[in-house]
């Protein structure tokens, strides 16, 4: 089967037992059949893993790792194992729709300029129903991106509108992005330093390399669970931000995409701000809202720092 896998699709895997058959089933009923399935387990403290041991379809290969604590690091070891030239990402959690994959490659390989493919989404919530049936149409800065219109449903986003539209917002869902393998080897995979935001470091670092490929028909549900990663600790989440942001403001010379990546990493300062004055941690907050006032010159932020240490 090696010499006729078309797509790798990875998976990881933590405590996700719930979904896993869902999503591992929404992969293999793609109507593109040359492909495999890595699904990495992440050190699982429920029956994840053996739900897809039980999985019977030679398609499907499972690992099993330490825990990380992210996704990054069993992403990688997915994509380390991959066979065909197309990686596809999926979590655990999210569905992909029959045609995705197919679609996807076609466009790919009829189009080389373009690193990567991406579409539009719908959230579902932890039972299954629709919560949004397209996610893209409520992000203003993507809508307004300039684009090449191809065969439909695709158009193609050129490097320099796709690298400056990433500064402003995430438009990117992780589950249904199929990337060139070369392209990974060139960039690099996922950032495994990083619990959160690793997927924006990646779009970066893509955005920085070469065009990518928008199909604004739903590709793939994305599953709203409030106990995800993306969900978790304000500090947390806000210093993976900025240590992203202060990463790709380094790549940039001009004036206003600087001062995009300047505002957004001034904005999670504030929100560390927020969150420590929250926590009763005064001093630390006065300090912060300081920095935050430093660096914006904006007075509402020295209000702040002076009516953080009341109660």
């Amino acid at each position: 089967m090696s010499g006729s896998v078309r797509v790798s699709v990875v998976m990881p895997l933590y405590n996700a037992e719930k979904y896993v058959k869902s999503a591992l089933g929404s992969a293999l009923a793609s109507d593109l059949r040359e492909l495999e399935v890595i699904v990495v387990d992440d050190g699982s403290r429920d029956a994840s893993a053996a739900v897809v041991a039980a999985i019977d379809d030679p398609r499907v290969t499972l690992l099993r790792t330490t825990p990380s604590g992210g996704p990054s690091r069993p992403r990688n070891t997915g994509i380390a194992r991959a066979r065909a030239p197309y990686i596809a990402l999926l979590d655990a959690d999210d569905l992909l729709k029959p045609h995705k994959l197919s679609a996807a490659i076609a466009a790919l390989e009829r189009h080389p300029q373009a690193g990567f493919a991406f579409g539009d989404f719908e959230r579902i919530d932890a039972s299954g129903e629709l919560l949004e049936a397209s996610t893209l149409a409520g992000y203003p800065m993507f809508q307004s991106l300039a684009s090449v219109e191809l065969q439909p449903p695709w158009r193609l986003i050129p490097q320099a509108e796709l690298a400056r539209g990433l500064l402003y917002e995430n438009f990117i869902g992780t589950s249904g992005v199929v990337m060139r393998k070369e392209l990974l080897d060139e960039i690099g995979g996922f950032d495994e330093t990083l619990v959160c935001s690793e997927d924006r470091d990646l779009w970066f670092r893509a955005a920085h390399h070469g065009a990518g490929l928008y199909c604004n028909e739903v590709g793939h549900s994305y599953r709203v669970i409030p106990s995800s990663l993306s969900h978790g600790p304000v500090i947390r989440n806000a210093r993976c931000r900025i240590a992203v942001l202060q990463r790709e403001e380094a790549r940039w010379t001009d004036a206003a995409a600087r001062a995009q990546v300047k505002q957004l990493i001034t904005e999670n300062l504030t929100n560390i701000a927020y969150a420590y004055w929250r926590s009763r941690r005064r001093f630390a907050a006065v300090l912060l809202f300081l920095q935050v006032f430093a660096r914006s010159g904006q007075l509402r932020w020295l209000r702040g720092a002076f009516g953080s240490p009341l109660p």
